[in-house]
């Protein structure tokens, strides 16, 4: 995809995994990003449906896009989590886990569909392994302007 504006608005979801039972089921969030590109490398920011009302500093995001690909991670101000009940929960005292995203462009579609991946736990064992807890998701996206 030939990046010709330099500021563009992208919209899409994620979605991700409530809770840890069989029959739990997926939860589908809107997003969207404001970036700049520069060549085909790109920064700004993003709002999600999720936490649109709870951080006053910006989400970041930074990233590029190849031939057919995207990739970009996304950086919460600072931790936030929901309890077993559904409430958001902050902490300003710890930072989120940095969120990765890589995807494909489908042509026919006109989007791009990927995968996200971030680390909520990291145990070092020995010299060069370690124990890490994953959570993971889906996610599409397209240029709106």
């Amino acid at each position: 995809m030939k990046i010709i504006d330099n500021k563009q608005i992208w919209k899409g979801f994620f979605t991700y995994l409530h809770g840890y039972e069989i029959i739990d089921t997926y939860v589908r969030v809107a997003f969207q990003m404001d970036l700049t590109f520069d060549g085909n490398s790109f920064t700004g920011t993003s709002t999600d449906s999720e936490s649109e009302n709870i951080f006053t500093e910006p989400i970041m995001v930074k990233g590029f896009i190849e031939n057919d690909i995207i990739s970009f991670v996304i950086n919460y101000p600072y931790h936030y989590y929901k309890d077993e009940d559904g409430n958001i929960k902050l902490d300003k005292n710890a930072q989120h886990p940095t969120i990765e995203y890589f995807g494909y462009y489908e042509k026919s579609e006109k989007k791009y569909s990927g995968t996200w991946e971030m680390i909520i736990f990291e145990e070092k064992i020995s010299k060069d392994e370690y124990i890490e807890e994953v959570a993971n998701g889906e996610f599409e996206i397209y240029r709106d302007k």
